[in-house]
């Protein structure tokens, strides 16, 4: 065995680690825009609530007034 690595051996160590920023960064940001559309889909969805059924009749169960 060689004393120093190769410069081929250098080259496929980078290559890889790149592969590997290149993966994790598409992965963040995936990640991020599933949050972010998530936050904005509960965000809408407290402003604009269903109306509830339930909402316009008392514990008794007669429509209120």
């Amino acid at each position: 065995m060689r004393p120093f690595p190769s410069p081929m051996e250098h080259l496929t160590s980078f290559a890889i680690v790149f592969a590997a920023g290149v993966l994790t960064a598409a992965s963040f940001a995936a990640y991020l825009e599933r949050v972010r559309r998530n936050a904005v889909r509960d965000h809408y969805k407290g402003a604009n609530p269903e109306p509830d059924a339930s909402a316009s009749t008392s514990a008794s169960g007669r429509e209120e007034q």
